[in-house]
């Protein structure tokens, strides 16, 4: 038995992963990727993954802060994406094989291990400063108030739509704020977009230049509806767009500078700037012909979500304005120049990185002072004020290539001395270095080479219902984070940064070569594309039974998971059972954040932990309790005895998550009971022939769902009957532990009357 199988040590790692949520490790800053696991969470698995039962969580947390060495125990993730398992495997002395069918994956993770010179690295970056870095910030000066030139950091752009009514051109500001920070308040006339300061917000300011009396923060346009400011007609944004078959005309209309002598400054743009936008649009213009920029379509077939096409973009380079194309193109070009491969690869990364905040889809946030990365939502979504980067950068500002370099030339710096961060027992953070572990990998090209490698890395791009490149019963391990049916378009999402790194990798990786990242064999739920539920079933089944093929007899297949739906979890025991695998153990423990994007319609802020073993034959593994078989198990009273194992194991698992100083909401409980929930019944199930499918775990998993409910709003009604100290979580664990008092007693049929 491993120690996974038995628990983890939830009470000091949830706010490590609490943390690390708010703040990544540098190692998984250096390029965007969607639904990213954390790091801290992910080491913690493979350390106890390889632990036994008999260690003490306070043995095993000593070790995740000290430092390890697993020695060279092999371990897969079939769907690598960010990386996340490969990184903190190899540090852990494993040698790993990823595999992932998306290029953008594979190249992220792929940079994430190499190791590199740093004093290389820095005179490459000295290299492209003086020749791209010099081009790009002719673009980007202008006058600062005090009349000393200055460099722009932020461009402020506003799109204009045509009203159906009166014909006039309305500026669809959803507000007139430029900044609500530093004791100051900056907004602008909506009228002669003269830039007005004051100490505080008003809303019934007056315009000192033209004297228009307005609200900062009522613009014309907002949830897809704008308000014609001159005949006050309501019309639907795109209902503009369709009118004119392309995407809206975009304003330039402000400007945030830097200035040596006056710091940070907002201003009007003048003559000076709209001179210099024309300049770029013509030099743009000039060099079009040679220019690196891609020329794709957007996908439109089989497309999941219809933006950014409905809002008039046709092509990617359409997300991107004429100085953003001119000196992102140059700078790509100096990359290639570089003649070592690594360092022109480290540009490349740092280079799409950039990309995520130099597009014409990034908003300002006037609180926070910074532009808005593109892909802080999982989604291509248009905005009606673009912000435009300064695509090299200044002394501040965020997102620039500079800063995407230093983030690059941090990450690498980390990989030689990895940390983690802690609290001391005052909840202080402090950084840990774990002994001698490195982030490195020797990247070998087969499973023999892999064997015969000190910190070896086998990544693969390809599709890994096809593992045939593993030997059977080789692997010690898979750990993994599976795509959550609809939850995240991968593909559609990636193809922003792919037709970029394609001009550059075309010729080098064979994966590069297609015009967009997505193929018909992504495992993904897209009704749109014709992948349905079946599909994606169907694709994880054959990773997974290749899962179960290479992994060795007594090793353990561990993945994270959460859904809001119970069809997903039921889909999820189904293809386990058809997999060959059955659930051991489901321990809980933090997810990535506060923000919860990896759910599907829902902030989920857990994972289920789903410790898989291989199923052997029925009754070899299991007691008797576990072994009734399906006909006496829909009798119901075996049911009920299941449903008290499960509610029982919910109830531990909730109160151990609240005592690690952790929130548990309706949602969360909801996870761990499902998580349970499969956990019984596949153990239940294992060894019978389920291809079929077995109609009792919907039937089962819906129970155990009216029973949270039902909990759920007994919380609610009678929080108030509790003292002030408890915590609506705590209530929620007691009337669990009330429920199984009450419900143990019950068979399966009275339970559900009452429910």
């Amino acid at each position: 038995m491993r120690f996974i199988e038995k628990t983890l040590p939830v009470e000091y790692l949830n706010p490590v992963a609490m943390a690390e949520g708010n703040a990544k490790k540098p190692v998984y800053r250096m390029h965007k990727w969607w639904a990213r696991r954390l790091g801290s969470v992910f080491r913690m698995i493979a350390l106890a993954t390889f632990s036994t039962a008999g260690e003490s969580e306070q043995s095993i947390w000593h070790r995740f802060c000290e430092g390890v060495d697993l020695e060279g125990k092999i371990v897969l993730d079939p769907f690598m994406g960010g990386g996340t398992t490969v990184v903190e495997a190899l540090r852990l002395g494993c040698k790993v094989i990823g595999a992932d069918i998306n290029p953008v994956a594979w190249f992220i993770t792929k940079k994430e291990i190499e190791p590199v010179d740093p004093d290389t690295l820095n005179l490459a970056y000295q290299y492209l400063d003086e020749t791209a870095g010099s081009f790009i910030r002719e673009y980007y000066k202008t006058r600062c108030l005090c009349g000393e030139l200055a460099e722009v950091m932020y461009f402020f752009w506003v799109k204009v739509a045509e009203c159906a009514g009166c014909r006039a051109r309305v500026r669809l500001f959803p507000n007139y704020e430029l900044s609500c920070r530093d004791r100051s308040y900056i907004c602008f006339c909506p009228d002669c977009l003269q830039i007005i300061e004051t100490k505080e917000y008003q809303p019934e300011t007056m315009c000192p230049h033209c004297q228009r009396l307005f609200d900062p923060r009522k613009g014309v346009a907002g949830r897809g509806i704008f308000r014609c400011s001159y005949c006050g007609m309501e019309q639907r944004i795109l209902d503009a767009v369709e009118s004119r078959k392309n995407k809206l005309d975009e304003e330039l209309h402000a400007l945030e500078g830097y200035c040596q002598s006056c710091g940070r400054f907002f201003k009007r743009v003048d003559d000076g700037d709209m001179a210099l936008w024309e300049r770029a649009k013509e030099d743009f213009n000039h060099y079009l012909g040679r220019l690196l920029i891609p020329d794709q379509l957007i996908p439109v077939d089989g497309r999941s979500d219809r933006r950014p096409v409905n809002h008039g973009y046709r092509y990617f380079q359409q997300m991107f304005n004429e100085r953003q194309l001119l000196c992102l193109a140059t700078l790509l070009e100096a990359i290639l120049k570089i003649s070592d491969p690594n360092i022109r690869e480290m540009m490349l990364i740092a280079f799409s990185d950039s990309l995520d905040t130099n597009t014409m889809f990034c908003k300002y946030e006037v609180q926070w002072h910074k532009i808005s990365p593109f892909f802080g939502f999982h989604a291509y979504h248009p905005i009606e004020r673009p912000t435009e980067n300064n695509v090299w950068g200044t002394a501040y500002g965020r997102g620039t290539f500079t800063k995407c370099f230093e983030k690059v030339r941090r990450a690498k710096e980390y990989c030689q001395k990895p940390h983690e961060r802690l609290s001391d027992s005052r909840g202080r953070r402090f950084s840990k270095k774990t002994g001698k572990e490195q982030i490195k990998g020797q990247i070998v090209g087969t499973f023999q080479e892999l064997l015969r490698t000190e910190q070896a890395a086998l990544l693969q791009c390809r599709n890994s219902e096809d593992l045939s490149f593993v030997p059977d019963r080789s692997v010690d391990a898979v750990i993994t984070d599976p795509p959550y049916f609809d939850n995240v378009q991968y593909s559609e999402l990636a193809d922003f940064f792919y037709v970029w790194l394609r001009l550059a990798l075309k010729g080098t990786y064979p994966w590069f070569e297609p015009d967009y990242s997505g193929c018909a064999a992504e495992i993904i739920q897209n009704d749109k594309a014709g992948k349905t539920a079946a599909f994606f079933n169907h694709g994880l089944q054959k990773v997974f039974s290749e899962c179960c093929r290479v992994l060795k007899d007594d090793g353990v297949m561990v993945f994270t998971f959460h859904h809001n739906k119970v069809c997903a979890w039921e889909n999820t025991a189904m293809v386990l059972l058809d997999s060959g695998f059955y659930v051991s153990a489901s321990p809980v423990v933090r997810s990535e954040g506060k923000s919860g994007f990896h759910s599907s319609g829902g902030n989920i802020r857990y994972d289920a932990v789903l410790v898989c073993r291989k199923q052997k034959r029925f009754g070899e593994e299991f007691t008797g309790e576990d072994a009734g078989g399906i006909e006496q198990f829909v009798s119901g009273e075996e049911s009920g005895k299941l449903k008290q194992r499960v509610l029982a194991d919910a109830i531990a698992w909730g109160r151990k998550t609240f005592e690690s100083g952790m929130a548990v909401s309706s949602v969360d409980i909801f996870t761990i009971t499902m998580a349970k929930s499969i956990e019984h019944l596949t153990k239940v199930y294992a060894g019978l022939d389920c291809k079929g499918g077995v109609p009792c775990i919907n039937v089962f998993l819906n129970e155990m769902k009216e029973i949270i409910n039902y909990i759920a709003e007994k919380a609610r009604q009678e929080a108030k009957t509790y003292e002030v100290r408890t915590s609506g979580a705590e209530q929620l664990v007691l009337l669990l532990k009330e429920s199984e008092l009450r419900y143990g007693k019950k068979t399966a049929q009275k339970l559900e009357k009452q429910v």
